[in-house]
């Protein structure tokens, strides 16, 4: 038998799949074009646009943003501010390198050893010594009025005393001294310190003025996740449609050949005017259309004829092809002998 017309032809699974990664892909794009929204503010504004393609033909996006005029002028300002800092930098830079290689200089300071200590005791004894003499001479005028004579006990002890007073006065010039040139030679330190490390301060108040801002990178939009054609899924289903369509053509045939079969030698009536609700089938082999058909109900108890469903020919179209294997009868029906065909 040939192809039948009641199994459907299969779809094309392949394009249909096809067909979806393609609706999926224009959904990506629109989604991303959506989220590419241009934005103007006082400050400046951020501009996408198309630029051109990948190799798949998808298009590539670019995203420019641009600042207001009196942005961008200081922008430019921070920018030659960040130049001149730079270069500010490489001399400190120099500067330390320098500065270590030169140790800290002491040669020069105020030691607080006796030499310096005894000009400051000296400049305090130039201004002592006169009240030191003059503090001797009330000394003896009074021991002298009281009749103490010199050399006596009470002179000796009353010259002690005197001495006493003026090596502590001494004790406390030394002490004085001392804390002077201590004081001279921290102050010494204090000064050098401060001429090594003043460039030093002067490019940290550099570096910690008003610094220049990095630039803000655009996020990009997400891109949308599209799913390509299930090529070898949809090859698989088209595969399975069409062994159904095929086992369902084999078994309509296999029923169309056990119904011609079971006429055998048998003539029945297949003249096209007796029968009706007739529906083509098929083609067999000898490249008749098999008809499936009712016979009208003044035929239905013919006894060539019959009640139900039948499949079989049409004498008309047999008679064309096969003359030998149609008959006529007394009523002027046709019949057809499936023997010989």
């Amino acid at each position: 038998m040939g192809k039948g017309g009641s199994a459907p032809p299969p779809p094309d699974y392949s394009g249909a799949a096809r067909e979806t990664a393609a609706g999926n892909l224009d959904a990506a794009r629109a989604n991303i074009a959506a989220n590419r929204v241009n934005q103007y503010t006082p400050y400046g504004q951020l501009e996408y646009k198309i630029s051109g393609e990948d190799p798949y033909g998808n298009p590539t996006w670019s995203a420019t943003q641009s600042l207001a005029p009196a942005q961008q002028k200081l922008l430019d300002y921070q920018n030659q501010a960040s130049m001149g800092l730079g270069e500010l930098t490489g001399k400190g830079l120099g500067y330390v390198s320098n500065m270590l290689d030169t140790p800290f200089d002491t040669s020069q300071l105020p030691t607080t050893g006796f030499n310096p200590s005894q000009s400051y005791q000296d400049a305090y004894m130039q201004r002592l010594q006169p009240q030191i003499e003059q503090g001797r001479e009330a000394l003896d005028i009074k021991l002298a009025n009281q009749g103490i004579p010199v050399g006596s006990e009470a002179y000796r002890r009353a010259m002690l005393a005197q001495s006493q007073r003026e090596n502590d006065l001494l004790s406390s010039i030394t002490t004085q001294g001392f804390g002077i040139g201590q004081q001279a030679r921290q102050q010494g330190l204090q000064e050098q310190a401060f001429l090594r490390n003043e460039p030093l301060n002067t490019l940290n108040a550099v570096r910690t003025g008003a610094q220049v801002q990095g630039p803000t990178f655009v996020n990009p939009a997400q891109q949308a996740n599209t799913a390509g054609a299930d090529i070898l899924g949809a090859t698989q289903m088209g595969y399975n449609a069409q062994l159904a369509a095929s086992n369902a053509q084999n078994a309509a045939n296999n029923q169309f050949t056990q119904g011609l079969f079971s006429l055998g030698g048998a003539a029945l009536m297949s003249d096209i005017r007796s029968k009706e609700n007739i529906e083509p089938i098929g083609v067999a082999n000898n490249g008749l259309t098999v008809y499936k058909f009712e016979y009208k109900p003044e035929f239905k108890d013919h006894e060539l004829a019959g009640h139900g469903v039948h499949y079989g020919y049409m004498a008309q179209e047999v008679e064309q092809v096969y003359p030998y294997a149609v008959k006529t009868l007394d009523d002027g029906y046709k019949v057809v002998d499936y023997g010989l065909l």
